[in-house]
């Protein structure tokens, strides 16, 4: 039904210039505009003479307008939602707008009664919208991480670097169960940690698991886990990480370090035997010195790494008897005293042998030191008290202890009994108390065979 509005009408006038939208009449055959309401007139920005003067198709882009004049030749029915358009304004700037018009008789022409709604503000905030998101999806597909989403325990959404990560097309793991990309030995592990993330009030979980790719070859992911949503509702997104080299890497630098170590004892040990050689009477002593070093500082509570360092202190304290004459080393009566000091230069000379290596702990100042007393009585520096390293103090307890239970070629063995008597008499005045201590309580309580 159409209406027949006169421009002259009260009634249509009061609701054309109260509507809060620009409202335009144009001949539906010349598309020249018949009549304009302020809101038009001043949204478009032109003085009203000037639009009553235009056409439609001065408000469309050069390339929408005679798109829009194919519209209006094949609209149907009375009302027509136009849809969306853009309107170019007097000073060139462009609108888009939701155009809604009605066909009417005007005046007693054939015309068209256009009402156009600026929605410019809802399509910039939409193209931001849009803009983030592909530039978000860009991210997410070309990221170097692996992303996912699981509902229950199935695989929702994957990136394509988790698609390539184990081996599968990306729809191929879509609907996937997720266990399935871990090896079986770890599953149970993994639906418990999975289990847990879902009832638990955290949100979120970290672990590192084998999965197991496509080709039935393993990786090793590292994986962050995020509930969505409230606890008890089974759906996740993660972050995976490949980590297989860096693990690889980290096994062969232990398989290395481990390499180097044995190589490391192997030369301490060659250097021992190098003096053991010379001296059949100490055979095998420095390794029974370093092993009772050892047991001594865990019995003083003495972490690991302490401990070896004890061990290999023992085993090499005695390397500088390889500049003692081999008559000296070996004679069957008590040294005269040049012969004695000539003895004593062991300690000096195994440190200007060992100072060399690169042990990481202060090994060869602990050799040095291994002769010197808390009294002030020992060699070479006659150093006192706190002036002797811990190791060195804890390993000359060790050396007398095996050297009084062993036999020399001036003497006998004393025996265990003589030896810790030696140890005890003088805990604190030439020996360390504490380490003098656990030697005894090693031998008496403990049960420790020297070897």
């Amino acid at each position: 039904m159409e209406y027949d509005i006169y421009a002259s009408n009260r009634v249509f006038l009061e609701l054309f210039e109260a509507a809060p939208h620009p409202m335009w009449v144009f001949d539906a055959k010349t598309l020249k505009f018949l009549a304009a309401n302020d809101v038009a007139i001043a949204g478009y920005g032109y003085k009203r003479e000037e639009f009553l003067k235009m056409s439609v198709d001065s408000l469309h882009l050069p390339e929408d307008a005679e798109r829009y004049r194919t519209h209006l030749r094949t609209r149907t029915g009375t009302v027509d939602r136009a849809g969306r358009w853009r309107h170019r304004t007097h000073d060139g700037s462009v609108l888009h707008v939701d155009i809604i018009s009605n066909r009417i008789l005007f005046d007693g022409h054939a015309a068209e009664l256009m009402m156009a709604i600026d929605v410019s503000e809802q399509v910039r905030e939409l193209e931001k919208l849009r803009t983030a998101e592909a530039m978000y999806r860009s991210l997410i597909e070309h990221t170097m991480v692996g992303l996912y989403i699981v509902r229950g325990m199935k695989i929702a959404y994957v990136n394509p670097r988790i698609a390539a990560m184990f081996g599968y097309p990306e729809e191929n793991l879509v609907g996937m169960d997720l266990l399935e990309l871990i090896v079986p030995s770890e599953r149970d592990a993994a639906q418990a940690t999975i289990r847990e993330l879902v009832d638990s009030p955290a949100a979120s979980s970290h672990r590192t698991f084998t999965g197991l790719r496509r080709d039935g070859s393993r990786i090793i992911i590292d994986v962050q886990n995020t509930r969505a949503g409230a606890p008890g509702e089974p759906i996740m997104m993660g972050v995976a990480i490949d980590v297989t080299e860096k693990h690889l890497a980290g096994q062969r630098a232990q398989e290395h370090l481990a390499h180097i170590r044995r190589m490391l004892d192997d030369t301490l040990h060659a250097i021992s035997n190098i003096g053991e050689v010379r001296d059949a009477y100490t055979a095998g002593h420095e390794s029974r010195v370093g092993n009772l070093a050892a047991a001594i500082g865990a019995e003083l509570g003495l972490d690991t790494q302490t401990q070896e360092m004890l061990r290999t202190v023992g085993i090499v304290h005695d390397t500088g008897k390889i500049g003692v004459p081999l008559d000296i080393l070996t004679k069957p009566v008590r040294l005269k005293p040049s012969e004695y000091d000539l003895i004593k230069t062991h300690a000096q000379t195994g440190y200007d042998i060992l100072k060399a290596i690169d042990f990481q702990q202060p090994v060869a100042q602990a050799v040095l030191q291994h002769h010197e007393r808390l009294d002030g009585s020992g060699y070479p520096n006659g150093l006192k008290g706190d002036e002797i390293l811990p190791a060195a103090r804890i390993v000359a307890v060790a050396d007398v202890f095996e050297s009084m239970c062993a036999h020399r070629p001036y003497r006998a063995a004393l025996g265990a009994d003589a030896a810790l008597d030696e140890i005890i008499r003088n805990a604190g005045r030439l020996y360390d108390a504490d380490a003098s201590a656990a030697c005894a309580r090693l031998i008496r309580e403990k049960d420790y065979v020297i070897r």
